[in-house]
């Protein structure tokens, strides 16, 4: 899927980014994006990072989508299919357990400073629903309450705050879900 960018680093721009699905040969991309994006963050806090590791792990087992402006991963979303695991964003949500494999974790949505104000996580997430595993009914997201931006494109996107809770050890997160 081809998305024209308006704007490139700030400045205006016009040319296409390729959202394609993404594999295990994406991991060291997807992980050094995660990095750089965090370090730049004034408040790191709002976003939990995941080892290489896990990251690989996702890209093997789950869906991924990439943003790729040319050779340049600019942009990555992450969905998990947790099925029964206590880490199903349903499981906090009040979702009874033999409801479970029919919710996914949306759990991270990347941009590169330079690529923002394109609208990429919707974006991103528009291409992952239409990718979605058969029987996936809802879908459960974080969002640091201090994070803004990506909580107004959670909302924009049609998820809605279910609760407000302590998560990933100590930090603060509203608790999201978007019914499909």
């Amino acid at each position: 899927m081809e998305v024209l960018l308006h704007k490139v680093c700030g400045r205006p721009a016009s040319r296409t980014m390729t959202l394609r699905a993404a594999g295990p040969e994406d991991a060291a991309a997807f992980y050094a994006l995660q990095n750089e994006v965090r370090a730049a963050m004034p408040h790191p806090e709002q976003f939990v990072p995941d080892t290489l590791e896990n990251i690989a792990r996702c890209l093997k087992e789950d869906l991924c989508i990439g943003g790729w402006d040319g050779g340049r991963l600019g942009a990555y979303f992450i969905l998990r299919y947790c099925g029964q695991d206590a880490h199903n964003y349903a499981a906090f949500m009040g979702i009874p357990r033999e409801e479970w494999d029919g919710w996914a974790n949306a759990d991270s949505a990347i941009v590169h400073p330079g690529y923002r104000g394109n609208g990429l996580q919707r974006k991103l997430l528009e291409a992952a629903l239409a990718r979605l595993r058969p029987g996936i009914v809802g879908i459960g997201a974080t969002v640091s309450p201090e994070n803004q931006y990506s909580l107004n494109n959670a909302l924009a996107s049609g998820f809605e705050i279910v609760c407000r809770r302590e998560m990933y050890g100590g930090y603060d997160r509203y608790l999201l879900a978007k019914r499909l």
